[in-house]
């Protein structure tokens, strides 16, 4: 069966199986060949997490019931750092993400509909563990990390799997992205949804200390699609671009320096992809 629930705004699609829990520890480990590798997800609930900016969790019914801790980490972490959605063949796969020095505490969320192995790397090459790590890796497609007071630097994660997939970094800092809206280009009637088929002047607004900002859109595979040149905006922090909207989905990237001049990357979660 599949739930969807609500839990601190965010919208958690959960896609629950008849499979029973692993327990892992630095690496988590599946068979292959059992559920919910073998099963028949319902993509509706993918699409609505990803359209909403919610999250893909891959559980069992008994899973269900200690998912809790899962959902509160969610919430305490509100800045997205990197986002991958979609489906990836069998092998291994990488992702790399930077973190900056302002984020606090950072979330790895790793969740594979046949997954096999979910290892989070620091920027020194070493495996992530130590009394600043949580590790929830009782799930049978899922696995959580969280690393108090992270080092700044480019931080792996490696995971081999197949199928369904959703790869999140979230932290939380004092730096983030405050808003993004749209508006048709003559229009002052800005929404948080941008218009299909006409340019769109979009807005960003900043929160915290942030120098040589960019943006750009990308794919939920996190495929880079164009380019979003800015001006400055209204307010101080608030930037202006201007974008078309093709059928492809996208969401909003931005990039820049933060205070201590460390690279830095948060994401507009949703995933917008505009009707004709």
């Amino acid at each position: 069966m599949t739930i969807s629930s609500r839990t601190s705004g965010w919208l958690v699609a959960a896609a629950a199986l008849a499979v029973h829990p692993l327990t892992g520890a630095q690496q988590q480990t599946s068979n292959p060949r059992g559920w919910p590798c073998g099963a028949r997800l319902d993509t509706s609930y993918f699409q609505v997490a990803e359209g909403t900016g919610g999250h893909l969790l891959l559980l069992a019914p008994e899973e269900v019931s200690d998912s809790a801790a899962l959902l509160t980490a969610f919430g305490a972490h509100p800045q997205t750092i990197y986002r991958f959605a979609g489906a990836i063949k069998p092998g291994l796969h990488e992702f790399q993400v930077p973190i900056d020095s302002g984020v606090e505490s950072v979330l790895f969320s790793i969740s594979v509909q046949c997954l096999q192995t979910a290892d989070v790397v620091r920027p020194s090459g070493a495996p992530v563990g130590g009394p600043e790590v949580t590790d929830l890796s009782n799930f049978r497609a899922e696995r959580m990390v969280i690393v108090r007071r992270p080092e700044a630097g480019v931080w792996t994660i490696r995971t081999a799997g197949s199928g369904i997939a959703g790869v999140m970094v979230q932290g939380r800092s004092a730096l983030g992205i405050a808003q993004v809206q749209f508006a048709a280009v003559g229009s002052t009637a800005f929404t948080s949804v941008p218009l299909p088929g006409v340019e769109n002047v979009v807005k960003i607004g900043i929160r915290g200390h942030a120098t040589q900002v960019e943006a750009s859109v990308v794919n939920g595979a996190f495929r880079r699609i164009a380019p979003l040149p800015l001006t400055a905006g209204e307010t101080e922090s608030s930037y202006v671009s201007r974008f078309t909207p093709s059928v492809e989905g996208f969401r909003v990237l931005v990039e820049g320096k933060d205070a201590d001049g460390v690279p830095f990357q948060r994401v507009h979660p949703p995933l917008f992809t505009p009707a004709r």
